[in-house]
């Protein structure tokens, strides 16, 4: 079969489509009429609502559990998870939203710098620079997991019904009414099926909008990254190949001058992505500590159940989301020194006087790695994926010892 080739639209087309599942349209090129535009709008606005709505009670429940003294540690980390994975949502959608129109700013230049014609295309190699299957698997199994958590309780309530429904009959058979936080209680009393429709309606649309936005501006910040190094790539092996001569002078100033103002943009674009995403990646390092840590605790208080295994299920997708983010952080450091390295590595001592200012001009340059950081803590890497976990590591050993009677 022949290869599908990947155009830009392919590469934001995850982070687009997961927005637009929320009803946001981030490229407001929908064409829709406006009575569905309305819908979508509305929709978004619920989810929002009801996430709040959620982390609220979610709050007052984690509270009310610490003031009777934490009577069921078990209870106290479900909801501080819960709670840790709405609040972190509803963050991050905050700043994603804050600097919004930087974003679209950026989305655009990003477009306008995207290889267009096949042979463009063949020289930047877009097809092989396209998501890898690693990354995409993680996410569908992200999704999956998440998936499998919405609507397990559903599914448990259903099963429980119909096994009543073969063993005592239509009559005498019952709904379970389980929904997501079993523990938690409404304003609205779920025992009855307008009660239920409307409290599992309003936990599915909480669950949908804390989701999205804990993975979505990872994924576009991947995608911008995945991008970014492709761009560098390009530049790196038109350096290595290209052999300058005394004899070609217009043309080597030609050939270095559109390097050297491809390379001016790309540092530009990656500051700018550092800059918008650098809270982000913030948030999301001190929210994996945090889920490693509840889940350390989790194991080593209540054992291997069937609750620890749902729980741990969810880990590795959670973990793995970081990981991607830091594979990539790394990558763009290799990729943006490798260009400094292949300019000095070319024949630029073949060229004119201005064809050598121009390869010192890119070396000098590409001597500052471009880097995504969490806010100016850390910098996002390999090394730092391996602090994050020495961190966790840490504390846990320090709360052991803590808990751990004189």
């Amino acid at each position: 079969m022949a290869e599908v080739e990947r155009y830009f639209e392919d590469f934001v087309s995850l982070p687009c489509g997961l927005l637009k599942s929320l009803g946001y349209d981030f490229l407001g090129t929908s064409s829709r009429r406006w009575l569905i535009q309305g819908l979508m709008r509305l929709y978004f606005l619920l989810t929002l609502i009801a996430c709040l709505y959620c982390t609220y009670f979610v709050a007052e429940e984690t509270m009310a559990e610490i003031v009777k003294g934490v009577p069921s540690l078990p209870l106290l980390l479900r909801l501080v998870n819960d709670f840790n994975y709405n609040a972190i949502g509803i963050l991050k959608s905050y700043y994603f939203f804050r600097n919004l129109k930087a974003k679209k700013s950026l989305f655009r230049r990003f477009r306008e710098i995207f290889p267009t014609s096949i042979e463009d295309r063949f020289e930047y190699r877009v097809n092989e620079c396209y998501w890898p299957k690693w990354i995409t698997t993680i996410l569908y199994l992200y999704f999956c997991a998440t998936a499998l958590i919405l609507f397990s309780p559903l599914a448990e309530t259903f099963i429980e019904y119909f096994v009543d429904l073969i063993k005592v009959g239509y009559a005498k058979a019952n709904w379970g009414y389980h929904k997501l936080y079993e523990e938690q209680s409404y304003v609205i009393d779920h025992h009855n099926p307008l009660g239920y429709t409307l409290i599992y309606s309003m936990e599915v649309m909480n669950s949908h909008y804390a989701i999205v936005f804990n993975i979505c501006p990872d994924i576009w910040l991947v995608a911008y990254a995945i991008q970014l190094c492709m761009h560098f790539d390009y530049i790196t092996r038109n350096l290595e190949s290209y052999q300058p001569m005394e004899t070609k002078t217009q043309k080597d100033l030609k050939v270095v001058s559109e390097l050297v103002r491809k390379h001016q943009i790309l540092l530009e674009l990656a500051d700018d992505l550092r800059e918008i995403f650098s809270l982000l990646v913030l948030v999301m390092l001190f929210s994996t500590v945090a889920t490693l840590f509840c889940a350390a605790v989790y194991v080593l208080t209540q054992g291997v159940n069937k609750n620890v295994l749902g729980y741990l299920a969810f880990l590795p997708t959670s973990l793995g989301q970081y990981f991607m983010v830091c594979y990539y952080g790394q990558l763009i450091i290799n990729k943006s020194l490798e260009i400094g390295e292949a300019a000095y590595s070319q024949t630029w001592y073949n060229g004119c006087q201005s064809y050598k200012k121009s390869i010192l001009a890119i070396m000098g340059r590409a001597q500052r790695q471009c880097e995504i950081n969490a806010g100016g803590f850390q910098t996002t890497n390999l090394k730092g994926f391996e602090s994050v976990m020495r961190m966790t590591f840490q504390l846990f050993t320090l709360w052991r010892t803590l808990m751990e009677p004189n």
